[in-house]
């Protein structure tokens, strides 16, 4: 053992004459140890929401969307596009759709509802974004023998409208009906076939889906399609295949990936994460000031300690050693009871759902607590260099003492 760790361990372990000086080593540890805790759950947290909203985004969007230049794209884009769709290894699916905007008003409200109107072929739909799992009702999109057409919407926009399956709607779409009288905006029926209930809060709020032919009918015109949706195999890279493609496909088309199509989400995803990390480290840091305190007694306590070790011969370097040495200590220790008790309580939380949630209100049915070791070490790695920090100052003091000053007035 060498002869840091030996003082080391006796000033930190050994029964002071200060009790007080006791009681603050034990605050300091547990002030770590809470901190670090602390900090891995609300990480946890983070990361929880984070993946689990991204899962859901993954399985109710297309890994890929593919858009015209200023607008739609046209049947000769829409060649070209399958064409190198259909020789890409990664492309396990693709799909047109029509998108456009339009105000929905039931049987039994004479207010509008702006409603995102979405024209999907159904048996290619499935093979890219598949919500048949989240549709209650039918999933029929064509005509109705009474002349209306077939629409999916979505719940919590049908309890707006008070309707539910079986009732009818007016669609109010901006495309203008010419007649002697002027032109006046296209009014069409759609009966709800089913409802949409995803637990995504885009989708069962705005969204309306129609038969592929109706919406180019409402909004594009024969032929035309907004974009092209892409399903891409298990493994494939997103950002690869996106860069391929647009290479391949040219300037005049945007090829646009989940992450893209979603930037500002994620941005302020990480943002939080981030104003996060921050906010709580604050607890390891605060926690830190007491390990400051309790080297400073501690220093207070054994100067004639210090000054009859440097008078045997320890040098300066040994003696501030020393004060590290018991300073990293109490840090390690407060480290390792954290990381304990912070993984446990995020692997248990998440395992018997702990916190649940309303979907009303959030997009998840409980609080996700996901942790990962790398993400444990990042934290432990954090509060062990704010304790060595904390801990330069008093072992620095500890260090300058004269031997003979310190010998003078014991």
């Amino acid at each position: 053992m060498s002869f840091v760790s030996f003082v080391g361990r006796r000033y930190l372990l050994h029964r002071r004459k200060q009790a007080f000086i006791s009681l603050i080593t034990v605050i300091s540890v547990i002030g770590v140890a809470v901190g670090v805790m602390a900090l891995i759950i609300a990480l946890a947290i983070s990361t929880g929401f984070t993946n689990r909203i991204r899962e859901k985004i993954q399985l109710l969007n297309s890994d890929l969307n593919i858009l015209g230049g200023p607008g739609e794209l046209s049947d000769k884009e829409q060649a070209a596009v399958a064409k190198e769709l259909d020789s890409a290894r990664e492309v396990q699916a693709y799909t047109p759709v029509v998108l456009g905007t339009g105000l929905l008003s039931g049987p039994y409200t004479r207010v509008g509802v702006v409603a995102k109107v979405v024209g999907v072929a159904p048996e290619r739909q499935s093979k890219v974004v598949d919500l048949t799992p989240f549709v209650r009702g039918g999933t029929f999109l064509g005509q109705t023998p009474d002349g209306a057409h077939g629409a999916i919407i979505g719940a919590d926009l049908a309890a707006t409208l008070g309707v539910n399956v079986g009732d009818t709607l007016q669609l109010l779409v901006p495309k203008l009906t010419l007649s002697p009288f002027g032109g006046f905006p296209k009014i069409v029926r759609v009966k709800v076939s089913g409802l949409l209930e995803t637990g995504y809060y885009l989708y069962d709020t705005e969204f309306l889906f129609v038969d592929l032919p109706f919406a180019q009918e409402l909004f594009t015109g024969p032929g035309r399609v907004s974009a092209i949706q892409v399903r891409l195999k298990p493994g494939a890279s997103l950002a690869s295949a996106r860069e391929k493609l647009q290479k391949n496909l040219g300037a005049g088309i945007r090829v646009l990936d989940l992450v893209e199509s979603n930037a500002e989400f994620f941005k302020a995803l990480r943002m939080e994460r981030v104003l996060l990390f921050l906010a709580i480290g604050l607890i390891v840091t605060v926690a830190s000031l007491n390990i400051v305190s309790t080297l400073i007694l501690m220093v207070m306590e054994k100067v004639r300690d210090i000054g009859i070790l440097r008078s045997m011969g320890a040098s300066a370097r040994d003696i501030s050693l020393v004060f590290l040495f018991d300073g990293m200590a109490i840090g390690v220790m407060g480290t390792l009871l954290g990381d304990v008790v912070g993984a446990t309580a995020c692997k248990l939380l998440d395992k018997y759902h702990a916190i649940p949630l309303s979907l009303d209100v959030y997009p998840l049915p409980y609080v996700p607590f996901v942790t990962s070791w790398q993400q444990v070490a990042a934290v432990s790695l954090f509060a062990l260099a704010i304790t060595f920090a904390a801990t330069l100052y008093p072992s620095a003091k500890a260090s300058s003492l004269d031997p003979v000053e310190a010998l003078r007035y014991e």
